[in-house]
């Protein structure tokens, strides 16, 4: 009989208690990469205003933790309103950080799909995902595998690391035929 496969990770809520990992996880990719246009990494206590302003509207905020130590954080993601006018109302915005030491082991993929899973289920129609440097393969890669398409590029938008970058659109119809 095979054996089946376990993952070693699982996505469950962010607390509070693991909004350090978060930032931590966020500042690294401020200061090394230019999926966000942040120059400083923000202090915990402005994550933690941030992840308060999101699970206050009953937004989706999750982590993946490994199964063997459900305290440690090895990626988050969360979604949040794209613009705050009432019009706006369905259309969600997704962000996703992987810690380095779990890149290209899946992390990044389930949180995105945990995130499309209940943003359907909160009835929202329209997710889209705001990417910084049209270069940034691997998060171009994670949103067309998970049925996200090209919508457009914002050229020369934002200025990181003494070059000006591009944000790439993409979206994901999650409306009920």
């Amino acid at each position: 009989m095979a054996e089946q496969h376990r993952p070693t990770f699982l996505i469950r809520p962010c607390f509070q208690q693991d909004l350090e990992q978060v930032q931590l996880i966020y500042a690294h990719h401020v200061t090394t990469g230019t999926g966000t246009f942040e120059h400083d990494p923000p202090p915990l206590a402005e994550m933690e205003a941030r992840w308060t302003r999101v699970v206050s509207h009953g937004w989706p905020f999750i982590v993946a933790s490994p199964t063997r130590d459900l305290t440690r954080v090895l990626g988050f993601a969360y979604a949040q309103q794209f613009r705050e006018r009432e019009g706006y109302a369905k259309t969600f915005e997704d962000s996703v950080y992987v810690a380095p030491s779990a890149m290209g082991q899946g992390v990044g993929k389930a949180l995105l799909q945990d995130l499309l899973r209940q943003l359907q289920d909160d009835g929202v129609r329209e997710v889209l995902g705001v990417i910084g440097d049209s270069a940034n393969a691997a998060s171009i890669r994670l949103h067309e595998t998970l049925g996200f398409r090209r919508v457009g590029v914002m050229q020369n938008v934002g200025r990181k690391f003494n070059r000006w970058l591009d944000v790439v659109i993409m979206q994901r119809s999650l409306a009920q035929s």
